[in-house]
């Protein structure tokens, strides 16, 4: 067993010294002037990673919370809206729309693809009333990236008025995002993946146009309703008790990620990814994601090889993390991560160990 745990996995990821010791702090109130400048300092941060200039909303919950808060804030029931299926996490966007009684259009990509422009743009022609268009940055499920700056062209030339949404949950602080730019209108995400800290906090950047559609939205919301959130912002806080620790810890880790420089934390995730890729295709393993995104490396496994007992033996024996499949590709594909905190190093021992088990049985083949 190494002394050392490593982490590969698409979330939560490893968190920095500093960060952990950022988290063991003495907890503050938060109606105070000192959290408030912490509170402040995140907020301008998340706007710089975001590229934004819009309202950066924060929640304590996960990722999961942070999408269904987009759903809620921003349709009413009978709206129709277009969900991006590109794996897992499109099909849950799905779901929390069927929890409040909408029924959306689902436009599923192949297994391992990302979106088609040409099928969002003849969608987007055949159904003129579409309020919403939501989709995935990336997928963990497959490791997919989506051309969300191509998308939102093809949808803004198509159904003008429609509302972009996008989850960022796990590509932010990994993979170039520029929300203005790309005429986005709300941006979710989450504090376990790319920004280096401990699941349980989430944000929502939300654009003029996103505001109006929320001020109009009928579904019912309490405790997600980003108007009150809004309200608070002037006072530096979130309308209900936030999770202290983790506002503090992500604080650190926001300054690590300026520190470091945002192009280079990019640079960093896309060698890393370029590695893994090069790994698997000198094992003749077959990569999943035809568009494969910078935060992991989803690869089949060859046939004799089961995915769980693989992930079991690696953690249980080696003390290294990985993910399996989910849903159908559950036991067919192993995923191994390289963002946020993750370094060359981790990732060399844990594909070395990966190699290890799986030589053998490529050798027969």
């Amino acid at each position: 067993m190494n002394k050392k745990y490593i982490l590969l996995t698409p979330g939560p990821t490893p968190i920095p010294p500093s960060v952990l010791k950022a988290l063991s702090q003495p907890i503050l109130h938060h109606r105070t002037h000192e959290f408030g400048a912490v509170f402040e300092f995140v907020a301008g941060e998340m706007k710089a990673i975001l590229h934004t200039r819009n309202p950066v909303l924060m929640m304590t919950t996960s990722g999961t919370g942070a999408m269904e808060s987009s759903v809620v804030n921003l349709l009413s029931p009978g709206d129709k809206a277009l969900v991006l299926n590109c794996g897992v996490f499109g099909e849950r966007f799905a779901n929390i729309f069927k929890a409040y009684g909408l029924n959306p259009l689902l436009l599923s990509s192949p297994l391992g693809f990302a979106a088609s422009k040409e099928e969002v743009d003849s969608v987007l022609k055949q159904n003129s009333d579409i309020k919403a268009v939501y989709i995935q940055h990336t997928d963990t499920s497959t490791g997919i990236l989506n051309d969300l700056e191509a998308l939102s062209r093809v949808i803004r030339q198509r159904a003008p008025e429609a509302l972009i949404v996008v989850d960022a949950v796990s590509s932010l602080g990994a993979e170039a995002m520029d929300m203005d730019a790309w005429d986005l209108d709300a941006v979710v995400t989450a504090s376990q993946k790319g920004l280096m800290n401990a699941p349980g906090l989430a944000f929502a950047a939300v654009s003029p146009r996103a505001w109006k559609a929320c001020e109009a939205a009928k579904l019912p919301r309490f405790y997600l309703d980003w108007r009150t959130m809004k309200n608070s912002l002037k006072d530096k806080e979130t309308p209900y008790t936030p999770a202290v620790p983790l506002v503090v810890a992500q604080a650190e880790a926001l300054r690590l990620i300026k520190e470091e420089g945002l192009p280079n934390v990019l640079k960093r995730t896309a060698d890393m990814a370029s590695y893994a890729r090069a790994w698997a295709k000198d094992l003749g393993l077959k990569t999943l994601a035809q568009n494969p995104a910078h935060i992991l490396t989803a690869v089949y496994l060859p046939t004799g090889i089961d995915g769980n007992q693989l992930v079991n033996s690696l953690r249980e024996e080696e003390g290294i993390s990985i993910a399996g499949g989910q849903e159908a590709l559950k036991g067919k594909i192993i995923r191994v991560a390289h963002m946020g905190y993750i370094s060359q190093e981790d990732l060399k021992a844990g594909l070395d160990a990966l190699k290890k088990r799986l030589s053998p049985v490529l050798e027969k083949k």
